[in-house]
């Protein structure tokens, strides 16, 4: 019987190097690549080899978990993009090395956007975050699915520092009181805005 396994590397970007690492897998292990919403899939595995293969990641590729924070994508954002509003891999690599793969009632995706093009699709992750000349825009609750749906905005012009504050607050509270599945979005319907009179 054949399986898979999903890949993240570091807010969805993979050095050449792990690329390269990640292809010689695929070629003892696997059949092919695929591109999905939470990172690379070596697809075709035989489901003996799969812990193999998942030993011999490269440093920093890891693979994905299916119940939590279990994916942050960022664009390259201002000074990469003539269209990038905001610098993203600062707050990207804070939320990553403060949150990524912790538990939560279900899966938790986050986008960091640097302008309003989204190409990282963020408005339909549980949390988003996108530049504007002004700061980052953050919307939480946002879903793809059967039910496709925008988050809900929740903060404007927001700094580097007050939108890592606004994620380690929203991330502490899903994880504290989501309810078995429940998704962020049903979350802020049920107990409303865990950021209204807090300063950021």
């Amino acid at each position: 019987m054949k399986t898979s396994v999903i890949l993240h590397g570091l807010h969805n970007e993979f050095s050449i190097e792990q690329m390269k690492s990640c292809i010689a897998l695929a070629e003892k292990y696997g059949e092919s690549f695929r591109h999905v919403v939470t990172g690379i899939q070596i697809t075709g595995i035989e489901k003996e080899d799969k812990e193999l293969l998942i030993a011999e990641l490269p440093d920093g590729v890891v693979p994905v978990i299916h119940r939590g924070v279990n994916s942050l994508i960022a664009c390259v954002g201002k000074g990469h993009c003539k269209n990038g509003q905001m610098d993203t891999s600062e707050l990207a690599d804070y939320i990553e090395q403060h949150h990524y793969g912790r538990k939560t009632s279900h899966k938790c995706k986050i986008g960091v956007s640097g302008c309003g093009r989204n190409c990282p699709d963020s408005m339909v992750k549980d949390i988003a975050f996108i530049g504007t000349s002004q700061g980052f825009m953050l919307a939480v609750g946002g879903n793809t699915g059967m039910r496709p749906e925008a988050g809900t905005i929740l903060a404007r012009n927001l700094t580097i520092n007050q939108s890592k504050k606004a994620a380690d607050i929203l991330i502490n509270w899903y994880a504290e009181n989501g309810e078995p599945r429940e998704r962020m979005g049903k979350l802020l319907l049920r107990l409303g805005n865990p950021l209204e009179d807090i300063e950021l």
